[in-house]
Order: structure tokens, then sequence, then C-alpha cells
């Protein structure tokens, strides 16, 4: 086996494909990149049974050949080559890999291909497809608000919706929650699963979203679906369970509306957060009204910061207090120059919408204080 490739295509598939490296294997084969030259392409493999990858470089290839190499140490090896072009050999059958680039070499142990489970492709039954940026951007503006760890796997994933030619992407980890609504180029039969946001955040990393004209391809079943896309394969498990009735959460009606400056808002609920780290819920304070929100957050220990932001509102003043990290978070994934607040009560969950966009609604629970 012998192939050159260059760096940087090499290092994109390898951050990727790193994602189904389990860290604890069970086998010591499942800590590996399993590799085939051939042609003018390198297939690379990566597998925990949970999770499988399967993506593609163009390379130049001497010798074809297969081999298994340790996954982390790989990765490290060729992140860090100096020149932009790398050379692999594997001649004679050896039991190592050799590295070469711009001077530096390293020689890596392998493991025999014919034990690594290759990346199968499960039965599945329905598909659909959807535009590239479309599903990055859905991802993107939902995955956030997951749950990070629940004793109820269902809140660790995102929902998938298909209502015709309209696709609804929706996370929640029972304190907040995300909605975003995207259009598919056809209508396709009604449908809805869970998948990992693990997944998802490995499918953004490889979606481009200057790609305007490309579609990704997922097909799935009851337990399993696989994302397909350029020289990208994934499959995965689905999360098994009914998401709960998420549209009961949104409020259907506010009785004070706020129109507040992105950025500002941004800059001000950042610079609080500073403080609000020494809280014991991460607790920042609203103040709605006067023509402005006032921010702040106190800790006994430390002391206290605010800063207020001008603001249109319309309706009754109102204090209200989040955990800041439900509020920073939501404000990363906004586009618009302005965001809109729908509040009812201290008591209750606050919308954050985008004006003129009714494909995307962020709701957060309030901090009862």
């Amino acid at each position: 086996m012998k192939f050159s490739c260059y760096k940087s295509d090499l290092a994109e598939a390898l951050q990727f494909a790193i994602r189904a490296v389990p860290p604890k294997p069970q086998t010591p084969v499942l800590s590996g990149f399993y590799l085939k030259a051939e042609g003018s392409m390198l297939e690379i493999q990566s597998n925990n049974f949970f999770t499988g990858i399967i993506t593609r470089i163009p390379v130049n290839t001497e010798i074809a050949g297969e081999v298994v190499v340790s996954g982390k140490r790989f990765q490290e090896f060729v992140r860090n080559m100096p020149d932009d072009t790398i050379t692999f050999s594997n001649e004679n059958d050896s039991n190592t890999l050799a590295i070469e680039s711009g001077g530096a070499s390293v020689e890596l142990l392998t493991m025999k291909a014919d034990d690594f489970p290759k990346v199968k492709t499960p039965e599945t039954d329905r598909s659909f497809k959807v535009k590239t940026t479309v599903l990055k951007d859905l991802i993107r503006k939902t995955v956030f608000a997951v749950a990070k760890e629940d004793s109820r796997p269902i809140f660790t994933g995102c929902c998938f919706e298909i209502k015709g030619e309209q696709i609804s992407l929706v996370a929640t980890n029972t304190s907040r929650l995300a909605l975003a609504k995207g259009k598919l180029s056809d209508s396709y039969e009604e449908c809805s699963f869970v998948v990992p946001a693990e997944t998802l955040r490995g499918i953004m990393s490889r979606l481009d979203s200057n790609d305007l004209e490309n579609y990704v391809t997922i097909d799935y079943s009851f337990r399993y679906l696989t994302f397909t896309f350029d020289n990208v394969f994934m499959n995965s498990r689905l999360i098994e369970g009914m998401f709960p009735p998420y549209e009961k959460v949104i409020p259907s009606s506010s009785t004070t509306n706020v129109k507040v400056n992105t950025a500002e808002f941004k800059s001000a609920v950042d610079f609080v957060a500073l403080m609000s780290r020494e809280t014991e819920y991460n607790t920042v304070k609203f103040i709605f009204g006067n023509g402005g929100v006032e921010i702040s957050s106190d800790s006994p220990e430390v002391g206290g910061a605010s800063q207020n932001v001008e603001a249109e509102i319309e309706g009754d003043d109102l204090e209200i207090s989040f955990n800041v990290g439900f509020i920073a978070d939501a404000l990363k994934v906004f586009d618009s120059k302005q965001i809109d607040i729908a509040l009812n009560d201290k008591y209750s969950p606050a919308a954050f919408t985008e004006p003129g966009n009714e494909n995307y609604v962020y709701i957060a629970t309030p901090v009862r204080t």
C-alpha cells in the first residue's frame, strides 16, 4: 500500500471520522481508522456500533491496499506534518504505516484490516432530500438546546418532523426549547423521529454553508437513519421513544413585547454573565421598562454587575430572571439585527424570535427567585 494526498483534505476528513471512534473501545481495532487506498480515492471508516462513518478524499495511489491505524495518534501526526503533501506506505505487508512529509517521518503500528467491522448500510424504508444549507441551518439553530445528560434519552436528541414540503427540527431539555422550520423541494410522507445530538453535530461540521446547490439524502427506518452527501456516508441509531407535545410550551399571546438590537443585547448578556458564574444557578435578572432593559447579576461573595440596553417595549413592565446560559446560547444563532421577545409574567416562558421570520422560535423558562 502506498499513496499520497494533501494534508488539508485528510485532516478535514479525519476530524469528521474521529467522531465515530469510541473513547473506550470494546476491542483495540475499534480505536482505529480503516484506510483503503485504491485508484484516485482513499476511503476512511470509523465505527463504534452506534454511529458509523465513511468519508473519501482524492489521493494518488501507487500501490492499492487497506490497513487499520490508531485513530487518535494518526490524526495528531497528520495534523502536525510540516508539508502540504503527505506520503503513506505499508509495503511488503508490514505491520507499520510509514508517514513522510517535508523531512518529517513517523511509523505507526497497524492492525489487520480484516478485523475491522466495516460500516454497513442499514435497511431503511423511507427517504427524503434536503438542501445542504437548509439542513445545516436547522441543526445550528436547535442542537444546542438538547439536554447534555438526562435519564430520559429522548431529550438528548433533535426531533425531525416531516409534513409535506416542510421539515422541522425541535430540541428541548425541558427548561428551554428551540424550533426551526425549513422547506423541502418535494412533498414527503408525514413522519417524525429523534436523532442523537452528537450525530447532528458531526454532520453539521461537514456541511458547507456556501453549498447552495447540493442536497443531503436521508434514509431512515424505525431504528436507523443514514446521511449521504458528496463523499460522505454516515449511519446512526435513532433514539427510541415519543417526543413530548412541544407545541403546548410555545406561548400563544403575550402582555409585554420587546424589540432589542441583537448585538447590543448579546454584548450586555455576555458581560453580566461574567458575574453570574458566581451564583448558584447562573442567574441573571432582566428588568424590562422605561425604554430599555436592565441586565444584572449579584453574588454575595463577589459583588454585582449590570448593564442597560435600549429597547422598544410595549405593554407591562416586567422583572424576570433566567439561567444566563439559556439566553447566551440562543443569541449565538440569531441572524437578524433585531430580536423580538414576548413575555407574560416572571414565571411564564419567554419566546425569542426574529422579526418577519415565522420559521424560528426559541423558548426559555425563567428561574424562580
